[in-house]
């Protein structure tokens, strides 16, 4: 186990003491499979929703679900990789971010259970990868925006990233389905 003491620098906050344990660990990787089990569950939810249809606020759900798988390949899948192969620490900057080489276009087809079965086996994978690391690992470094980070506080970082997007999803799934059944309830009242 590593306690990590980071000092203030002007704005940026990378004040942060760590302690990590096997426990936090294994509690991150649960977090990690979380994308999976989500990915199994959308399965039998996701054909009831317009899937290209987009919110002003962003992106439309394939477009999301590809992002996602997209970002777990290309980016934290490759930093995590080289972390843990490296003996120095790995700049996350060096690397171009999902959002500059992400590319959608609505005419490609998509079979959105073709998809979601993509982001599980990846994130399978990715979990294989990761899991049975000993904390040595977890506490190689990673230069990023903040400053620099343990392998641990970055994949931390991409759960929470992934989780707001999982949100969006879900919010975007209940929209439409409140939207479905306000239409047959009108639908009923106007047949009465």
């Amino acid at each position: 186990m590593m306690l990590l003491q980071r000092q203030k620098f002007g704005n940026k906050p990378i004040t942060t003491s760590i302690l990590i344990t096997q426990e936090k660990v294994s509690n991150l990787i649960s977090d990690v499979a979380y994308l999976e089990h989500e990915a199994e569950a959308l399965k039998y939810v996701i054909d009831s929703v317009p899937l290209t249809d987009e919110p002003l606020d962003g992106m439309s759900i394939i477009e999301t679900l590809l992002f996602l798988d997209h970002s777990q390949q290309q980016y934290y899948r490759k930093i995590v990789d080289d972390c843990i192969n490296s003996h120095r620490p790995i700049n996350s900057r060096s690397y171009i971010a999902p959002s500059d080489s992400f590319e959608y276009s609505k005419s490609d087809e998509h079979d959105v259970q073709n998809v979601l079965h993509k982001i599980a086996k990846h994130r399978a994978a990715f979990i294989t990868t990761i899991e049975d690391k000993p904390i040595v690992v977890w506490e190689k470094e990673v230069i990023s925006n903040e400053g620099k980070i343990t392998l641990f506080e970055f994949i931390q970082s991409m759960v929470k990233q992934e989780r707001a997007l999982l949100k969006k999803i879900a919010d975007l799934i209940l929209t439409f389905q409140n939207e479905k059944q306000f239409q047959r309830e009108v639908a009923q009242r106007k047949g009465n």
